[in-house]
């Protein structure tokens, strides 16, 4: 499924480059406004979906690409796939046009070499061509799991990566971040500007994503640390997918499969059916893992934050049970595209806190 919009999106902060916090920003009293000619974007490139969001616009699309081969028929009755060309390493196609026109040649990388990887490059420069309708100069906030951060080769290449995807669009500056930290940002800049009572708490963060669960700790707007764990919705949907096999005799891509729980039904010949039992309990089955992290890695197993914040693609499914865990829980709203509000708000900060 593929989204985009052109809605604004709210929230502000900000983060030093490659991740390192810039604390002076942050205690400036910020709001959003188009008084720099640099155009400041949220980024995430993950490896469930590619979600990007500008101060006008924000997508969302499956994080698969497939090379382009020529096609010999096109009804002229709906839009045909849309090739990203990358320059010299071929025309590639993304999203739901890959699941949809090359299924069988669809690339999905989950190593950190994926930033190398043509398939990622044509992801960012898609997305970030649905969000940005003009050329000029870009800042550009994204990041990396928490398990990867500290790999300074990694980083550096996600910064080249993302440079090199903009470049159609103007020179970019990029900042790499811990992507709980773009969570953590949606929460601290949640009103549109920065809440100072909130910039002085420590909290935890679960960031539950498609291929892990990023669990942190944040301080004073300081990022202490992080881990990524086993428990995103990935290996939820392959469960699932297995039991609507089973239930309907249908096989459905890991996309269709969460498109389908995420609207509670699908479609079997012709008729809407409800998801088969078993469902709630795979999307949950690996919380224990996600709360027993948190509680190692948070001072007094939790019980002393002030928060504990909840975004990413699989927030919904974890919200209630985790509640009862940490009865500070603060559950963002959309919490699917936080991250990304999260780091359009430390983009917007750093285009308008140094003169």
């Amino acid at each position: 499924m593929t989204v985009t919009t052109n809605t604004p999106a709210d929230g502000r902060s900000l983060a030093g480059e490659r991740g390192q916090t810039d604390t002076h920003a942050l205690r400036t009293p910020l709001t959003i406004t188009r008084n720099s000619a640099m155009r400041p974007v949220g980024l995430i490139v993950g490896h469930g979906y590619a979600k990007a969001v500008s101060l006008t616009a924000t997508t969302l699309l499956p994080a698969v690409a497939a090379p382009a081969v020529a096609t010999d028929f096109d009804t002229a009755l709906g839009a045909g796939r849309s090739a990203i060309s990358l320059n010299g390493k071929g025309d590639w196609i993304v999203g739901d046009d890959a699941l949809i026109f090359a299924p069988g040649r669809v690339v999905s990388i989950l190593d950190r070499s994926r930033y190398r990887s043509p398939a990622f490059l044509a992801l960012a420069r898609a997305a970030l061509q649905k969000v940005v309708s003009e050329p000029g100069p870009l800042r550009i906030f994204t990041g990396m799991p928490s398990a990867w951060f500290a790999d300074q080769e990694a980083r550096g290449q996600l910064v080249d990566a993302v440079r090199a995807a903009a470049l159609p669009l103007g020179d970019a500056s990029v900042t790499v971040a811990p992507e709980a930290a773009g969570v953590y940002y949606a929460w601290l800049f949640e009103s549109g500007h920065l809440d100072p009572r909130r910039l002085t708490q420590t909290v935890g963060v679960i960031d539950a994503g498609y291929r892990d669960v990023n669990v942190a700790l944040f301080s004073g707007g300081r990022y202490v640390g992080g881990e990524s764990v086993p428990g995103g919705t990935h290996e939820a949907l392959k469960d699932i997918k297995r039991l609507i096999a089973q239930t309907y005799h249908v096989e459905l891509s890991l996309h269709e499969v969460d498109a389908a729980q995420r609207t509670d039904g699908l479609i079997v010949e012709g008729m809407r059916q409800p998801m088969p039992d078993g469902t709630r309990a795979a999307l949950v089955r690996s919380l224990s893992t996600v709360v027993a992290t948190g509680k190692s890695l948070w001072p007094n197993g939790g019980s002393a934050l002030h928060a504990v914040v909840l975004g990413g693609g699989g927030a919904a499914h974890v919200a209630e049970a985790l509640g009862r865990e940490f009865p500070q829980l603060f559950a963002l709203e959309n919490p699917q595209l936080a991250g990304a509000r999260g780091f359009l708000a430390m983009a917007t900060a750093a285009t308008q806190a140094r003169p």
